[in-house]
């Protein structure tokens, strides 16, 4: 992970979506002794690995009265 603090006093955190899951991760297991902003802050780290994950797509009209189904993945 590197953190850069930018000329504007924002700071900029470059990570792995490994990385960020175990950041996360940690910070969630001591939710007691964290700050909210931290909190929310791991919170979206999470979200945005499960968005990064999700390989749904809804087939396009797959509403309409004789819609082909999609074929399931097999089960594991």
């Amino acid at each position: 992970m590197q953190i850069q603090r930018q000329a504007d006093g924002s700071v900029l955190l470059d990570m792995t979506q490994q990385q960020a899951r175990k950041f996360a991760k940690t910070v969630i297991e001591n939710a007691e002794d964290a700050q909210m902003a931290l909190l929310n802050f791991a919170y979206l780290l999470n979200e945005a690995h499960y968005d990064g994950v999700n390989e749904f797509r809804q087939p396009p009209h797959a509403w309409e009265s004789g819609a082909a189904s999609p074929s399931p993945k097999s089960a594991t």
